[in-house]
């Protein structure tokens, strides 16, 4: 279980910075450079991509994907001037000067400004580091959609960013996934390159339960899904970390933890984790692994969370009721021996 907890742990952010390395690498498509500083940025894209756990056939697929796309561009000289002005324009959010734009070239809005990404995707920015917050565009991202922008084409990246991105709500989400399911996307696809990140355990992760749910429900289930509740495990555990209250070794309760499991900061962030565990067990997700949630909860005793867990329909293991019913009686002979 360590070991689990270890890889959970390195995982939580590990898709986020996929993404935001992969973004940052096709964004030197946005500057239409074709001289020594578009080979120099082409070298960067190409260190970057060295960073990231993917196959050497994976990393010339990309580059060949950004080289395609850019050769291809330049075809068109005034066009693509007009592309480039028209990316600023949706990027500093100014529609009347989008609308400008599209009014010139209606075309501009079925091009792509890299291998994964079109128009739509410029109204989405996501945080680097936590002094800065995510970002969505919604009046530039439905104004686009408006003027005929396809809201899904050959584009697999704009769902996944769509539920990374922590400014994009649950609500305009699922509005935008069941668009795309209509314009012929299958709810069973992958990240480009990552065939292990899919959308239905992205959504989880990224706390959109509604649009979660309705993955679930449409789409295929991927092979990870019955796994989740670790990732749940490792939130729990990372909570305890941040807040300088982790557990002993083997699990082992600490008095900080318990302290810190009755207030409301905590109260707060489990409801958020039983409402992504509800969704997962609404979709016959697989009990073996909430086992692990139960022990911290026992550990913890913390009693609303064990109820919560068999209000869903979870049968909680004989072993870990006995555990509470030790630790009540103790509790009950320290409060005698304290009269």
């Amino acid at each position: 279980m360590a070991n689990s907890f270890k890889n959970s742990y390195f995982y939580i952010g590990y898709i986020r910075r996929v993404f935001l390395s992969l973004l940052l690498c096709f964004s030197f498509g946005l500057t239409y450079e074709f001289d020594a500083t578009w080979i120099e940025n082409w070298q960067k894209a190409s260190e970057i991509l060295d960073t990231l756990k993917i196959s050497k056939k994976q990393k010339e697929d990309i580059l060949n994907s950004i080289k395609n796309s850019i050769k291809a561009l330049k075809e068109n000289e005034n066009e693509l001037k007009e592309l480039e002005t028209l990316s600023l324009c949706v990027k500093n959010g100014d529609i009347e000067c989008a609308k400008k734009s599209i009014e010139k070239y209606p075309k501009l809005l079925s091009y792509k400004l890299h291998p994964y990404g079109s128009l739509l995707t410029v109204t989405l920015n996501m945080k680097i580091d936590k002094t800065k917050v995510d970002a969505f565009d919604e009046k530039m991202f439905d104004f686009l959609v408006s003027k005929g922008h396809r809201i899904y084409g050959d584009d697999n990246m704009l769902p996944f960013l769509l539920l990374l991105n922590e400014a994009v709500s649950d609500e305009k989400c699922l509005e935008i996934i069941k668009k795309m399911r209509d314009d012929g996307m299958d709810l069973g696809i992958t990240m480009p390159h990552l065939e292990n990140i899919s959308l239905d355990t992205v959504a989880l992760e990224y706390y959109k339960p509604k649009t979660a749910a309705y993955i679930l429900k449409n789409g295929q289930k991927s092979q990870f899904f019955n796994a989740y509740p670790l990732k749940i495990w490792a939130h729990i555990m990372v909570f305890f970390t941040e807040n300088n209250a982790s557990f002993e070794k083997e699990l082992k309760a600490t008095p900080k933890s318990i302290e810190l499991s009755k207030s409301e900061k905590y109260k707060k962030f489990i409801d958020k984790e039983f409402e992504i565990l509800k969704v997962y067990l609404e979709a016959n997700g697989d009990e073996k692994f909430i086992a692990e949630i139960e022990k911290i909860f026992t550990e913890l005793n913390d009693k609303e969370s064990l109820e919560k867990l068999e209000k869903l329909g979870y049968k909680l293991k004989k072993d870990n009721l006995e555990n509470i019913r030790r630790q009540n009686l103790e509790n009950i002979r320290r409060q005698n021996n304290g009269k």
